[in-house]
């Protein structure tokens, strides 16, 4: 049977998230993630045999080259935030040029240059609209860099982001409830905290919806308390990024050359948090009918808490590398679509077809 290349990409708005195929040890989807933002290029950079290159790609989009990548945050000013936090964020310029970002990281593994199916994702809240735009946009043919490198994705997939999360959840744990449970998904994201509904591939739309009170919005209060409180010059898009970048590592937050210690300051943003799920709780009502619920995304763990004060008698089922976890559900649906079509591939050539 022919063999097909299947890829995802999950761009957030505070991080792309990606897959490159299929660890031959592990069997895992390999996944990775780097910064979702894409300042134009710099005109000159510095360059010698004493500096080594940061991690970024330059990319061609309408006219004009971004800088995208894994080191993309030694290219930012201290007044440079996210372009865009609005609905028309996937159709953007800023979009295509991390997608692009993506497709750099990935081309190496692609030795004839080609996806056959790309899956990626939207929030809840642009799904509906954009999802036929964002599938026609990105099939085709791309140059993904300055030098002129070429990617071609043959068939590209679009579905609701916490629809990934569900599929891996399957593929991992599915067992546990004996096939296909019905499971609540919340994905706080950067901008969006969406929450799913759903049992197998068959989605609940009327209790699957969205609210614009995700990781950013904690963040910039916790980031104002720590200018207020400390008396810093710094700005607050500087403080929310640097916040981002050591919950996402793991590693302590750096101010001035010392480390600081977040949990005093983090309760100006609990008030967000507590909206957010007291939202889904309306909507979702006591979820007797829940046999799961699934906390993903890179800002579960800072809503896992209130997740578990309002929904106290259901299990809550916290995914390993939540951030990932999207990406890597959308990349199993995508190599479920090429096992259909290599099947079909093999039927048509032992019909002579």
């Amino acid at each position: 049977m022919k063999s097909f290349e299947v890829r995802a990409i999950d761009i957030g708005y505070g991080h792309v998230k990606f897959s490159d195929g299929i660890d031959p040890e592990t069997h895992e989807v390999s996944a990775a993630s780097f910064p979702a933002q894409s300042p134009v290029a710099p005109k000159r950079v510095i360059n010698t045999e004493a500096t080594q290159r940061r991690d970024t790609f330059l990319v061609p989009c309408n006219d004009e080259v971004y800088e995208v990548g894994h080191g993309i945050n030694l290219a930012l000013g201290a007044h440079h935030v996210s372009e865009s936090l609005d609905h028309d964020y996937p159709l953007s310029v800023a979009y295509r040029a991390r997608l692009y970002g993506a497709l750099n990281y990935m081309a190496s593994g692609l030795p004839d240059g080609a996806i056959d199916y790309l899956i990626l994702g939207l929030p809840l809240t642009t799904y509906f609209k954009l999802e036929k735009q964002l599938a026609e946009r990105f099939t085709g043919r791309h140059v993904i860099d300055t030098r002129g490198q070429i990617i071609t994705v043959r068939n590209c997939r679009v579905y609701p982001q916490p629809l990934g999360s569900y599929a891996y959840y399957l593929m991992k744990h599915a067992n546990q409830h004996g096939g296909s449970p019905r499971a609540l998904i919340i994905d706080p994201g950067y901008n969006t905290v969406d929450w799913f509904v759903c049992q197998g591939m068959t989605a609940s739309e009327d209790r699957s919806k969205a609210n614009k009170r995700g990781m950013s919005a904690v963040l910039k209060m916790v980031a104002e308390r720590i200018i207020q409180d400390l008396d810093l010059d710094a700005t607050v898009a500087e403080i929310v990024r640097y916040i981002d970048q050591a919950h996402l590592s793991g590693s302590p937050l750096m101010l001035y050359g010392k480390p600081l210690d977040l949990i005093p300051y983090m309760s100006a943003g609990e008030h967000i948090v507590r909206e957010a799920i007291q939202e889904i709780k309306n909507t979702i009502d006591s979820g007797a009918d829940i046999d799961v619920i699934v906390v993903t995304g890179g800002g579960a763990s800072l809503y896992a808490d209130e997740i578990r004060r309002k929904f106290p008698k259901h299990e809550i089922f916290d995914l390993d590398e939540p951030n990932l976890a999207n990406v890597r559900g959308f990349h199993y649906l995508g190599e479920r679509l090429a096992r259909s079509a290599a099947r079909a591939s093999g039927m048509k050539e032992s019909a002579g077809v």
